[in-house]
């Protein structure tokens, strides 16, 4: 997978990217990935790309040609054929969810573009957006650190970037459920200890219990999930009669 991002702020985006375990897929080259700066096609001296919203209102908006040369730029930098999918990271745009994650994660080639001020003239986005996310319903200063959430959830589903697929399979939000709940040692902490099942050493009955504790975070904390998950009547009885006594 080939990444890159137009962003007035190359070095935000960096500092994220390139740390971790994004940062370590990149060295090792799982993945490709770099920030242009739009500056960089501002067209004048003092690096200007931004100007006043026509019609009125408060604050400014950027222009047409830097977005437009910092796109075509990116295009142009992917050593693939493939023509990359540009996604603007914005607050009009579908909700980003682990769905989407994982859809990206099959792109070959993706350019994100990050907004600034009051947003980029419609125009342009016309010509070159293939799509709008958002990372949830509340406004940012900025599409980078958008951005920066959305590339972590989908390279680390790059095959590579983790161990294995078990890595991240049984994660929250895979098939919409939350992950059940985790312990480490000491085994009594402040007079709580863990559940008795994951000390038992019987792999079936923790596996029971890890499924079951699954189903119940996602009944408790995300109701909203919980309906759309494909749940038999006899998991439900399980649930009900055997984890939630």
């Amino acid at each position: 997978m080939e990444i890159r991002v137009l962003t007035l702020f190359p070095d935000l985006m960096d500092a994220v990217v390139l740390s971790s375990i994004t940062g370590r897929a990149v060295n090792e080259g799982l993945i490709g990935y770099r920030a242009v700066d739009i500056r960089d096609y501002a067209g004048n001296r003092y690096g200007k790309v931004d100007d006043s919203v026509y019609g009125g209102g408060k604050g400014m908006l950027m222009m047409c040609d830097p977005v437009y040369d910092a796109w075509q730029s990116a295009v142009c930098s992917f050593d693939s054929e493939s023509n990359p999918i540009t996604i603007y990271m914005s607050p009009k745009g579908k909700v980003f969810d682990q769905k989407k994650a994982i859809e990206l994660s099959q792109k070959e080639n993706i350019i994100f573009l990050c907004g600034h001020y009051e947003g980029i003239d419609q125009r342009v986005l016309d010509v070159i957006v293939d799509e709008e996310i958002s990372i949830g319903d509340y406004v940012l200063t900025g599409g980078e650190i958008a951005a920066c959430a959305v590339i972590d959830a989908t390279a680390r589903l790059v095959p590579g970037v983790l161990p294995g697929e078990e890595a991240y399979s049984d994660e929250s939000h895979m098939k919409y459920a939350l992950e059940h709940p985790q312990y480490t040692k000491p085994a009594l902490w402040h007079g709580t200890g863990v559940p008795e099942v994951l000390t038992s050493g019987h792999h079936k009955n923790i596996e029971e219990w890890k499924y079951l504790a699954s189903l119940y975070e996602t009944m408790i904390r995300r109701p909203d999930l919980f309906e759309k998950m494909e749940i038999s009547q006899e998991d439900l009885n399980r649930l009900i009669n055997d984890y939630m006594k």
